[in-house]
């Protein structure tokens, strides 16, 4: 018998005297210890024999891997505790025998294969991939990733962009689960670490670890905050991540469908990383009080409605991004602003 994970070997029908010499040969192509494979047909064989003919006890299956011959025994255990092993008939079996070993072969390397696509997985969560959109199931996107197939929660995805079957995809990786029919590998394009992932693609000096990424405040498909620094004197952070006439910058737009990208310049001190989070609003002054991490902003009355941003967005942005409760008041004698929790 010549088994086949493609069908594209002899279709001839299989047979357990030949049973014993293909599984030696496809062990050495798939690169499987013998042992393990003969485990797992016997154990098959067994499941498929108690199917078949339903025999009381514990039945266990012996494959010969010299003759192919197949010695069913079943382990009874008697009212006084003692155990009979008696030997059941397998004429009538070997027929179906084969053809379940067959597919218990096939069902392993599967098993095998998807489970190392998963441990490829876990070596690369967090990484940017390259797909195919699929298919849309109730909201759900599938990607082709190649070996594995990409799934893409609605929470996941970028509110109101439209991806289209057949069309590549960028995503990155969040993790993986067992499939029974391959592996599934949770990806994202709303996840903050897509932004930083992008980052990472577009800017050198990231890679290069002369710019840091040190926090990003997300929501997906309006608007980004991130917060940048440099770990070497006469570096501009913010240029670096913006790039040459805004071309990086842009760059990362056109991935996140046009969401705004804010990225600030990244400071331990709290009154001013609170001000430059705040951007494009300009603060009068920042008062912080660590104790409570609560920072009261002033800024001038014109720039109250951009400080403060649409439906409290920007402030609230601002908070996610420095850790921070944020309440913004306009000018002395102004009336004061809405104040934004940090998360």
């Amino acid at each position: 018998m010549t088994l086949s994970r493609a069908g594209s070997r002899s279709q001839s029908e299989p047979s357990t005297e030949s049973l014993a010499e293909a599984l030696t040969a496809l062990c050495a192509e798939v690169g499987i210890p013998f042992e393990e494979m003969l485990h797992t047909v016997e154990a098959a064989l067994a499941a498929a024999y108690v199917r078949a003919f339903n025999p009381p006890g514990d039945v266990r299956v012996k494959l010969d891997t010299k003759t192919g011959a197949l010695e069913v025994t079943s382990r009874v255990v008697r009212a006084d505790g003692s155990q009979a092993v008696r030997t059941l008939p397998s004429e009538d079996f070997k027929r179906m025998a084969a053809q379940t070993a067959k597919h218990a072969v096939l069902r392993h390397i599967h098993d095998l294969e998807r489970d190392k696509v998963l441990r490829d997985v876990a070596e690369h969560r967090g990484e940017l991939a390259t797909g195919v959109v699929d298919r849309m199931e109730a909201g759900t996107v599938y990607v082709d990733l190649g070996r594995a197939e990409g799934v893409m929660p609605p929470e996941e995805q970028i509110p109101g962009e439209q991806l289209v079957p057949g069309k590549p995809v960028l995503v990155v990786i969040l993790d993986a689960q067992r499939n029974p029919r391959q592996a599934q590998v949770r990806v994202s394009r709303a996840a903050r670490m897509f932004v930083h992932r992008l980052l990472e693609a577009e800017v050198p000096e990231i890679k290069a670890g002369t710019v840091q990424v040190r926090a990003i405040a997300r929501e997906p498909g309006l608007r980004t905050k991130i917060a940048v620094s440099a770990t070497e004197p006469g570096i501009d952070p913010v240029g670096a991540c913006v790039g040459p006439k805004g071309v990086r910058h842009r760059a990362i737009l056109s991935e996140l469908v046009n969401e705004h990208v804010d990225i600030v310049p990244w400071s331990d001190d709290p009154e001013v990383f609170v001000a430059s989070s705040l951007g494009p609003a300009k603060a009068d002054s920042v008062t912080i009080d660590r104790g409570t991490r609560t920072a009261t902003v002033l800024v001038p009355k014109a720039q109250l409605s951009l400080a403060i941003g649409r439906d409290g967005q920007n402030a609230r942005l601002a908070a996610k991004l420095t850790g921070y409760r944020i309440d913004i008041k306009a000018g002395e004698g102004d009336a004061p602003g809405d104040a934004e929790p940090a998360p």
